[in-house]
């Protein structure tokens, strides 16, 4: 009779017991794998936000600081307004044939685009604003999935903000004055300065929740705050 006695299974408490820590102990698990699973997806959204962004700040500051004046009448910035650039460039040593860049922000797509106008090569020099056609000779998108900053104060940052040089009390000229869009005639050869600032997200995201802000700034390439308040082409 012992024996049979040191045979006995477990009881049912016994066993609805043991289920019960099993499963408390392979939920936790599941939610220790899901919280892993979820921070890791959000640090790759946030480097794949990143890496775009950064990518495309480089390519539209690159095309910024190509500028060059097309002759002594006619400035770098042809146009400007805040989701829009256009402006003569040259990446070439002797800036003899430069082209027309214009780069734009497409609030309905969430694009920004990068079209070049290229004079034909059979053009005599020096160029003229007359000489580059009408429609762009290459289109290239420079980012996608890309939105507006917003400001401490809710206020939608512009893509492209444009600065004029300002004679301060202390004597030095400072691009501090903020120019108003669109850019007149006049304007477009005041520009000392381009800010240029965007939202981007991660590749297929619905929200903002891992998206990233990029700004940067740019000065014009003629321009030496010196010895003149405005930008000149010489």
């Amino acid at each position: 009779m012992s024996r049979l006695r040191n045979q006995d299974g477990f009881t049912v408490m016994e066993v609805l017991m043991a289920i019960t820590v099993g499963f408390v102990v392979l939920a936790a698990t599941l939610g220790l794998l899901e919280s892993s699973v979820r921070l890791n997806t959000g640090l790759i959204s946030k480097t794949d936000a990143m890496q775009r962004a950064r990518l495309a700040m480089d390519m539209v500051t690159q095309d910024l600081r190509s500028q060059v004046c097309l002759d002594f009448d006619d400035a770098a910035v042809v146009a400007g307004t805040d989701d829009s650039i256009t402006f003569y460039g040259d990446f070439t040593e002797y800036g003899t044939r430069p082209k027309k860049r214009k780069l734009t922000f497409d609030p309905t797509k969430g694009t920004i685009t990068s079209y070049v106008y290229e004079a034909p090569a059979s053009t005599p020099l020096p160029l003229k604003s007359t000489d580059y056609p009408a429609t762009p000779t290459r289109t290239q998108l420079v980012l996608e999935a890309v939105q507006n900053q917003y400001d401490q104060a809710n206020q939608k940052v512009p893509i492209f903000t444009y600065w004029a040089n300002h004679l301060d009390a202390d004597g030095v000229y400072r691009p501090s004055e903020k120019l108003t869009v669109p850019l007149n005639a006049n304007d477009v050869k005041r520009v000392a300065r381009i800010d240029v600032a965007f939202l981007a997200r991660p590749t297929g995201a619905k929200n903002n929740k891992q998206a990233v802000n990029l700004s940067d700034q740019v000065a014009v390439r003629h321009l030496d705050p010196n010895v003149s308040l405005d930008p000149k082409c010489v």
